[in-house]
């Protein structure tokens, strides 16, 4: 256990460690910088499944896990979010300089008017699965509970911070590093009663549609 335990805490700090270096420290665009995460967080969890032997790709998507009351609580639980989405930015807008937010996306990422729809719906689907299956599906599910709960939110904020630290004040990264700790813990308990990761999944692509929807009317605004 304990030697498990040590393998995924230092692994995916050094995970996130190199993919913080990559977003700032390396010239490539979003495009290369997904592909890294991907293969990153991939071969993370294909040593731990050659090494330990007790973890199964399938396990944190299992469906007969879920019933109506949970996917009835899931839809819920994802319209809440996308609405406090949308409430905080309404209430932190006075305070963003979204013309500097557009002017990175587009000369530091590489991401332009047209290729932001395209992202857009990677983000939604995609990168919030890859994001719940090693944070929650990984982590959370394979380390001690206590544990799991003081160390998978933190991480899960910190991987973050490094994609908007050029976006907000000092203040407000503080604030986001909160809030995403916060919804960090949100999630682990959604999830922990069925062991799989569809509850915050669904959580997660709500509030993402609604960060979109923001960012569309950054571009086209």
């Amino acid at each position: 256990m304990k030697s498990r335990t040590q393998y995924i805490l230092i692994s995916t700090i050094v995970t996130c460690s190199l993919l913080a270096f990559i977003e700032h420290g390396l010239p490539i665009n979003y495009g290369i910088k997904t592909i890294s995460k991907v293969v990153l967080f991939g071969l993370v969890i294909f040593i731990y499944k050659q090494v330990f032997r007790d973890f199964t790709w399938k396990a944190p998507v299992s469906l007969h896990k879920l019933g109506k009351k949970q996917i009835t609580r899931m839809l819920l639980l994802g319209f809440i979010s996308a609405g406090v989405v949308l409430l905080a930015f309404v209430i932190l807008q006075p305070f963003l300089d979204l013309s500097s937010i557009k002017t990175d996306l587009t000369d530091r990422l590489g991401i332009s008017a047209t290729g932001f729809i395209w992202v857009g719906l990677y983000v939604t689907f995609g990168n919030s699965f890859l994001e719940e299956y090693f944070f929650r599906g990984f982590i959370f599910f394979n380390l001690p509970r206590k544990l799991a709960y003081a160390f998978a939110p933190v991480l899960f904020a910190a991987y973050h911070i490094p994609m908007i630290i050029l976006w907000f004040s000092p203040l407000l990264v503080a604030v986001c590093f909160f809030g995403l700790w916060l919804i960090g813990i949100i999630f682990h308990i959604v999830n922990e009663k069925n062991k799989s990761i569809w509850a915050s999944w669904m959580i997660h692509i709500c509030a993402d549609i609604m960060i979109i929807l923001i960012g569309m009317s950054i571009f086209y605004g």
